[in-house]
């Protein structure tokens, strides 16, 4: 019984030991940075000369030539003869400049389908906005033709 309590109290007593300041484990403190600013007066402005092959060239070329498609929707306004869908889709485009508009045929009938929508979601709010002029009107997937992109001055590339 005596050896149990002897061996119990260096045990209590080396724990207490190591609950004091000398951790094995030290968390490391950031270090701190050694990089100067450069001052604004020294920035100069310089050049970049791209040298590109005539093969990237040419794939950069083929590349553009070739119409891409994109999977989105829809909304198709109207279906019916030719005369019809002709009209509905003139009378859109000059309510609607900004949205495109597209007849197609299918068998006997012609359609007008309106918008480049890559999510559901925007094209029920197209949808929602032309209900009142288009009764009847139902939102499609469609293969559609990829968003124009803007340049920084703010006009459409070429």
């Amino acid at each position: 019984m005596h050896k149990l309590f002897l061996l119990t109290a260096c045990l209590l007593s080396g724990g207490l030991h190591a609950q004091g300041d000398d951790r094995l484990f030290r968390p490391q403190e950031p270090a701190k940075a050694a990089v100067a600013p450069v001052p604004q007066d020294t920035a100069r402005q310089g050049r970049v000369h791209v040298e590109e092959s005539s093969r990237i060239q040419a794939m950069m070329a083929d590349y553009a030539a070739k119409k891409r498609v994109l999977k989105g929707y829809r909304v198709q306004i109207f279906l019916g003869d030719r005369a019809k869908a002709e009209t509905t889709r003139r009378t859109f485009l000059q309510q609607h400049p900004d949205v495109p508009a597209y007849l197609s045929y299918l068998a006997p009938n012609f359609r007008v389908r309106v918008g480049d929508l890559r999510d559901r979601v925007s094209a029920d709010a197209l949808r929602q906005s032309l209900k009142a002029e288009f009764p009847g009107l139902y939102i499609v997937p469609d293969d559609i033709e990829p968003p124009t992109l803007v340049q920084r001055t703010g006009t459409a590339a070429p």
